[in-house]
Protein backbone atom coordinates (compact mmCIF):
# COMPACT_ATOMS: atom_id res chain seq x y z
CA UNK A 1 0.00 0.00 0.00
CA UNK A 2 1.27 3.09 -1.41
CA UNK A 3 0.68 6.50 0.73
CA UNK A 4 0.20 9.78 -0.57
CA UNK A 5 2.65 12.81 0.13
CA UNK A 6 0.45 14.33 2.83
CA UNK A 7 0.24 10.72 4.82
CA UNK A 8 4.13 10.67 4.08
CA UNK A 9 4.50 13.93 5.87
CA UNK A 10 2.59 13.26 8.65
CA UNK A 11 4.03 9.99 9.40
CA UNK A 12 7.58 11.77 9.15
CA UNK A 13 6.24 14.28 11.39
CA UNK A 14 4.98 12.13 14.23
CA UNK A 15 8.67 10.21 13.58
CA UNK A 16 10.37 13.34 14.45
CA UNK A 17 9.17 13.89 17.98
CA UNK A 18 9.53 10.32 18.75
CA UNK A 19 13.37 10.13 17.74
CA UNK A 20 13.89 13.12 20.03
CA UNK A 21 12.00 11.80 23.16
CA UNK A 22 14.31 8.46 22.88
CA UNK A 23 17.42 10.80 22.61
CA UNK A 24 16.56 12.79 25.78
CA UNK A 25 15.28 9.66 27.68
CA UNK A 26 18.81 8.20 26.80
CA UNK A 27 20.36 11.14 28.49
CA UNK A 28 18.44 11.65 31.51
CA UNK A 29 19.25 7.95 32.44
CA UNK A 30 23.08 8.57 31.80
CA UNK A 31 22.65 11.61 34.01
CA UNK A 32 20.82 9.59 36.71
CA UNK A 33 23.60 7.19 36.61
CA UNK A 34 26.11 10.08 36.37
CA UNK A 35 24.86 11.19 40.01
CA UNK A 36 23.91 8.27 42.12
CA UNK A 37 24.59 4.43 40.74
CA UNK A 38 21.15 2.61 41.34
CA UNK A 39 20.80 0.72 44.18
CA UNK A 40 18.70 -2.01 41.80
CA UNK A 41 21.63 -2.36 40.09
CA UNK A 42 23.74 -3.48 42.95
CA UNK A 43 20.53 -5.97 43.99
CA UNK A 44 20.62 -8.13 40.95
CA UNK A 45 22.47 -11.37 41.39
CA UNK A 46 22.65 -14.60 40.07
CA UNK A 47 19.74 -17.12 40.98
CA UNK A 48 21.47 -19.48 42.30
CA UNK A 49 23.22 -17.24 44.16
CA UNK A 50 19.85 -15.50 45.58
CA UNK A 51 18.55 -19.04 46.66
CA UNK A 52 21.83 -20.49 48.16
CA UNK A 53 21.77 -17.01 50.33
CA UNK A 54 18.44 -17.48 51.55
CA UNK A 55 18.34 -21.03 51.74
CA UNK A 56 17.04 -22.24 55.38
CA UNK A 57 19.46 -24.12 57.32
CA UNK A 58 19.26 -28.29 57.75
CA UNK A 59 17.09 -29.48 60.46
CA UNK A 60 17.82 -29.27 63.96
CA UNK A 61 20.12 -26.44 63.58
CA UNK A 62 19.68 -22.94 64.24
CA UNK A 63 19.01 -19.83 62.00
CA UNK A 64 21.66 -17.84 61.75
CA UNK A 65 21.26 -14.64 62.34
CA UNK A 66 21.04 -11.45 59.83
CA UNK A 67 23.55 -8.75 60.21
CA UNK A 68 22.23 -5.41 61.32
CA UNK A 69 22.76 -2.96 58.90
CA UNK A 70 24.42 0.52 60.61
CA UNK A 71 22.03 2.72 61.56
CA UNK A 72 23.58 6.76 60.01
CA UNK A 73 22.50 9.33 62.09
CA UNK A 74 20.70 12.42 59.87
CA UNK A 75 23.01 14.79 57.78
CA UNK A 76 24.15 17.80 59.69
CA UNK A 77 25.26 20.80 57.56
CA UNK A 78 27.21 22.36 60.36
CA UNK A 79 29.26 19.08 60.97
CA UNK A 80 30.73 16.44 59.21
CA UNK A 81 29.68 14.47 56.58
CA UNK A 82 27.55 11.14 57.61
CA UNK A 83 26.98 8.17 54.72
CA UNK A 84 23.31 7.54 54.25
CA UNK A 85 21.67 4.23 55.61
CA UNK A 86 21.57 3.38 51.23
CA UNK A 87 22.79 -0.04 49.46
CA UNK A 88 23.70 2.26 46.70
CA UNK A 89 27.73 3.03 45.73
CA UNK A 90 28.12 6.83 46.75
CA UNK A 91 30.12 8.86 44.44
CA UNK A 92 31.86 12.14 44.13
CA UNK A 93 31.09 14.51 41.42
CA UNK A 94 31.03 18.08 40.41
CA UNK A 95 27.31 19.31 41.89
CA UNK A 96 27.73 22.56 38.91
CA UNK A 97 28.86 20.60 36.44
CA UNK A 98 25.69 18.10 36.97
CA UNK A 99 23.63 21.14 37.41
CA UNK A 100 24.59 22.47 33.36
CA UNK A 101 23.92 18.81 31.95
CA UNK A 102 20.64 18.60 33.77
CA UNK A 103 19.32 22.39 32.41
CA UNK A 104 20.49 21.51 29.27
CA UNK A 105 18.35 18.04 29.40
CA UNK A 106 15.35 20.01 30.55
CA UNK A 107 15.60 22.31 27.46
CA UNK A 108 15.61 19.92 25.10
CA UNK A 109 12.67 18.25 27.11
CA UNK A 110 10.54 21.46 26.54
CA UNK A 111 11.84 21.64 22.77
CA UNK A 112 10.42 17.69 22.25
CA UNK A 113 7.28 18.49 23.95
CA UNK A 114 6.28 21.29 22.15
CA UNK A 115 6.17 19.46 18.88
CA UNK A 116 4.95 16.16 20.24
CA UNK A 117 1.95 14.54 20.25
CA UNK A 118 -0.55 13.79 22.87
CA UNK A 119 0.73 10.27 23.64
CA UNK A 120 4.42 11.55 23.90
CA UNK A 121 3.70 14.79 25.77
CA UNK A 122 2.78 12.38 28.50
CA UNK A 123 6.16 10.54 28.46
CA UNK A 124 8.22 14.02 28.41
CA UNK A 125 6.48 15.11 31.41
CA UNK A 126 7.15 11.98 33.07
CA UNK A 127 10.80 12.19 32.15
CA UNK A 128 10.31 15.80 33.50
CA UNK A 129 9.39 14.70 36.94
CA UNK A 130 12.04 11.95 36.88
CA UNK A 131 14.60 15.12 35.73
CA UNK A 132 13.17 17.48 38.51
CA UNK A 133 13.32 14.32 41.25
CA UNK A 134 17.40 14.16 40.17
CA UNK A 135 17.75 17.95 40.51
CA UNK A 136 16.10 18.00 43.97
CA UNK A 137 18.69 15.25 44.97
CA UNK A 138 21.76 17.42 43.55
CA UNK A 139 20.61 20.36 45.31
CA UNK A 140 19.97 18.56 48.54
CA UNK A 141 23.03 16.39 48.47
CA UNK A 142 25.42 17.70 51.37
CA UNK A 143 28.42 18.73 50.88
CA UNK A 144 31.05 15.94 51.33
CA UNK A 145 34.59 17.93 50.20
CA UNK A 146 35.37 21.36 48.83
CA UNK A 147 38.38 21.84 46.53
CA UNK A 148 40.30 24.43 47.25
CA UNK A 149 43.25 24.90 45.03
CA UNK A 150 46.95 24.13 46.60
CA UNK A 151 47.98 26.54 48.40
CA UNK A 152 51.91 28.31 46.92
CA UNK A 153 55.09 26.64 48.99
CA UNK A 154 56.02 29.09 51.59
CA UNK A 155 58.67 31.14 50.71
CA UNK A 156 62.23 29.87 51.39
CA UNK A 157 63.83 30.91 54.94
CA UNK A 158 66.63 33.61 53.96
CA UNK A 159 69.73 32.08 54.91
CA UNK A 160 71.64 33.85 57.78
CA UNK A 161 75.64 33.46 58.02
CA UNK A 162 78.20 35.28 60.33
CA UNK A 163 80.31 37.63 58.75
CA UNK A 164 83.18 36.45 56.54
CA UNK A 165 86.78 36.34 57.30
CA UNK A 166 87.82 39.48 54.88
CA UNK A 167 85.09 41.61 55.77
CA UNK A 168 85.61 41.04 59.33
CA UNK A 169 88.97 42.09 59.06
CA UNK A 170 88.64 45.41 57.40
CA UNK A 171 86.06 46.51 60.01
CA UNK A 172 88.30 44.97 62.94
CA UNK A 173 91.48 47.25 61.26
CA UNK A 174 88.99 50.43 60.74
CA UNK A 175 88.14 50.14 64.43
CA UNK A 176 91.48 49.63 65.71
CA UNK A 177 92.80 52.90 63.61
CA UNK A 178 90.18 55.15 65.48
CA UNK A 179 92.04 57.15 68.55
CA UNK A 180 89.25 57.38 71.03
CA UNK A 181 86.52 55.47 72.40
CA UNK A 182 83.24 56.89 70.92
CA UNK A 183 84.32 56.51 67.59
CA UNK A 184 85.35 53.03 68.52
CA UNK A 185 81.76 52.73 69.28
CA UNK A 186 80.89 54.62 65.91
CA UNK A 187 82.27 52.27 63.61
CA UNK A 188 81.48 49.32 65.37
CA UNK A 189 77.66 50.23 65.27
CA UNK A 190 77.73 51.10 61.80
CA UNK A 191 79.87 47.84 61.08
CA UNK A 192 76.72 45.85 62.44
CA UNK A 193 74.09 46.30 60.34
CA UNK A 194 72.65 43.95 58.10
CA UNK A 195 75.59 41.50 59.62
CA UNK A 196 76.31 38.65 62.11
CA UNK A 197 78.72 37.61 64.47
CA UNK A 198 79.80 34.67 65.76
CA UNK A 199 81.71 34.34 69.92
CA UNK A 200 84.63 34.00 68.51
CA UNK A 201 84.49 37.63 66.42
CA UNK A 202 82.90 39.41 69.17
CA UNK A 203 85.71 38.24 71.76
CA UNK A 204 87.91 39.89 69.35
CA UNK A 205 86.13 43.32 68.63
CA UNK A 206 86.13 43.37 72.76
CA UNK A 207 89.89 43.44 72.88
CA UNK A 208 90.19 46.09 70.96
CA UNK A 209 88.55 48.38 74.22
CA UNK A 210 90.57 48.58 77.16
CA UNK A 211 88.13 49.30 79.90
CA UNK A 212 85.10 47.14 81.63
CA UNK A 213 82.38 49.93 80.72
CA UNK A 214 83.24 50.31 77.00
CA UNK A 215 83.65 46.25 76.70
CA UNK A 216 80.14 46.09 78.07
CA UNK A 217 78.56 48.40 75.37
CA UNK A 218 80.21 46.56 72.85
CA UNK A 219 78.27 43.73 74.33
CA UNK A 220 75.58 45.45 74.99
CA UNK A 221 75.53 47.02 71.03
CA UNK A 222 76.31 43.23 69.37
CA UNK A 223 73.79 40.87 71.72
CA UNK A 224 71.36 40.62 69.20
CA UNK A 225 73.94 39.91 66.32
CA UNK A 226 75.53 36.88 67.89
CA UNK A 227 74.50 33.37 65.96
CA UNK A 228 76.16 30.55 68.30
CA UNK A 229 74.72 31.87 71.56
CA UNK A 230 75.78 28.28 72.92
CA UNK A 231 78.94 29.65 73.12
CA UNK A 232 77.49 32.64 75.42
CA UNK A 233 79.78 31.77 78.11
CA UNK A 234 83.16 32.45 76.14
CA UNK A 235 82.53 36.04 76.49
CA UNK A 236 82.43 36.11 80.42
CA UNK A 237 86.41 35.52 80.15
CA UNK A 238 87.01 38.87 78.77
CA UNK A 239 86.10 40.36 82.29
CA UNK A 240 88.03 40.14 85.40
CA UNK A 241 85.80 40.88 88.58
CA UNK A 242 83.01 38.76 88.87
CA UNK A 243 80.31 42.26 89.26
CA UNK A 244 81.38 42.93 85.26
CA UNK A 245 80.69 39.26 84.58
CA UNK A 246 77.31 39.35 86.02
CA UNK A 247 76.53 42.46 84.29
CA UNK A 248 77.50 40.77 81.14
CA UNK A 249 75.65 37.65 81.67
CA UNK A 250 72.26 39.64 82.81
CA UNK A 251 72.99 41.56 79.01
CA UNK A 252 73.02 38.06 77.52
CA UNK A 253 70.21 36.70 78.93
CA UNK A 254 67.77 39.16 77.57
CA UNK A 255 65.46 38.23 75.07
Amino acid sequence: MRLGPSELSSTQTRTLPMKSLAIAVALLTAATSFAQTSPQVEKQQAPDATMEKFRPPPPGRPQPSQPSQPQYPPHNNSGPFVPPNSTGTLVVVSREDLAQRLERLERLLEDIEDRADRDSRNKVRKAQETLENVRRQVADAPLLATVMPRPPPPPPEPMVRPMGDGAFQRWYDAIARENFTDDKLRVLNTGLQNNYLLVSQVMRLMDRFSFNDDKINVLRAVRSRILDTENNYQLYNAFTFSSDKKRAQEILSQR
